[in-house]
């Protein structure tokens, strides 16, 4: 997995590892900092009782998401979309399966969640399209 980073985004990513003792792979800022951590850091990042996270949203002066990595793609898809119901995975082209009523929170306002997660999946794990139904 190889990414590309701006300085920006190196910086938070430093800052955030430094607050909470993580490896971060990816990240993305924008209303919400997500957080992509290495594999089995999850708890380490968010803290006991959501310490870390709170006093890192202070911190950012934003709401902060963090999504545990994988190498293994439907677990990667399930640790950032937890509702999912089934995925189907046709040649690099992705499509997830949720139920109607969590289909709203998994896309976002305008799809902005879902554009955010399929840019992640792009980057860490090649695919070419994703769809959430």
């Amino acid at each position: 997995m190889k990414i590309n980073l701006d300085t920006d985004a190196i910086r938070t990513i430093s800052l955030f590892q430094k607050l909470t003792g993580t490896h971060v792979l990816d990240s993305y800022d924008g209303d919400e900092i997500y957080f992509i951590v290495a594999e089995n850091e999850y708890g380490l990042a968010v803290g006991k009782n959501g310490i870390k996270i709170k006093k890192a949203e202070v911190v950012f002066k934003k709401p902060i998401k963090v999504f545990e990595y994988s190498p293994d793609l439907e677990r990667f898809i399930k640790n950032m979309v937890p509702q999912t119901k089934d995925i189907s995975n046709q040649e690099g082209k992705i499509e997830l399966k949720v139920s109607p009523s969590d289909r709203s929170k998994v896309i976002g306002k305008g799809g902005y969640r879902i554009k955010i997660i399929e840019n992640f999946l792009k980057r860490s794990h090649e695919i070419t399209s994703f769809k959430v139904k």
